[in-house]
């Protein structure tokens, strides 16, 4: 099997809605994405490289926040050091409150300690906390989407949280939200609920996702 093996992934209809067809579905990806070989996640990690650097998103002076993957998710490293390397300011999320699903950014350079989260995800101990709309870019995790710009997480909506104000924003958006996954993550619909941020576009291991404005 290889990462873009199967396309976009089926559920019974076309349309994951439920909670119940959300959960099936995580699981679904998740066993998908374990059992990829480490030859097959170190391909993709190089070909989101390419695909960055062919869309020009890891700019000098620009703040990014990026992800350590974690669970299967797709490995951001490569590009990573290559945005330490051409200037970019780059952020990890930090949850700050688990009871109210409260994230914050926090600047992530190389000398900092990190600290495993409750979730057992690395985050930085010290560094410059910053919130959202400073950043310009957000790279984010996903379990699944659509291209319509439907982000299905981890189910915790801390992303959803930390970005909600993206909602309200109609001619200019700030920070573009790219979704991170692999091809096979794809789905033909989700459904989105209010509190969902649609997403500016999706990077997989194959290609990029432009999603028109909503």
């Amino acid at each position: 099997m290889t990462a873009q093996a199967g396309g976009a992934a089926h559920s019974p209809t076309s349309l994951v809605g439920s909670m119940a067809d959300r959960e099936r579905l995580r699981r679904q990806m998740r066993a998908r994405r374990r059992a990829l070989s480490n030859d097959e996640r170190k391909s993709a990690s190089q070909q989101i490289l390419r695909l960055a650097n062919r869309l020009q998103l890891l700019r000098p002076g620009e703040h990014v926040a990026v992800y350590l993957a974690y669970g299967g998710e797709l490995d951001l490293s490569p590009l990573i050091t290559a945005g330490r390397r051409r200037g970019c300011a780059l952020y990890l999320p930090v949850i700050t409150d688990y009871r109210n699903r409260r994230m914050v950014f926090r600047r992530f350079d190389a000398a900092i300690e990190l600290r495993t989260n409750r979730y057992g995800i690395p985050e930085p101990t010290a560094g410059e906390t910053v919130s959202a709309l400073r950043l310009d870019l957000v790279l984010a995790p996903l379990v699944a989407f659509d291209l319509r710009g439907s982000r299905l997480g981890s189910g915790a909506g801390f992303y959803d949280r930390a970005l909600h104000r993206l909602r309200e924003r109609r001619s200019w958006r700030r920070p573009r939200v790219i979704g991170v996954g692999y091809e096979f993550q794809r789905v033909d619909e989700l459904a989105s609920a209010p509190w969902d941020v649609p997403l500016d576009g999706v990077l997989t291991d194959s290609t990029f996702y432009r999603m028109a404005p909503r």
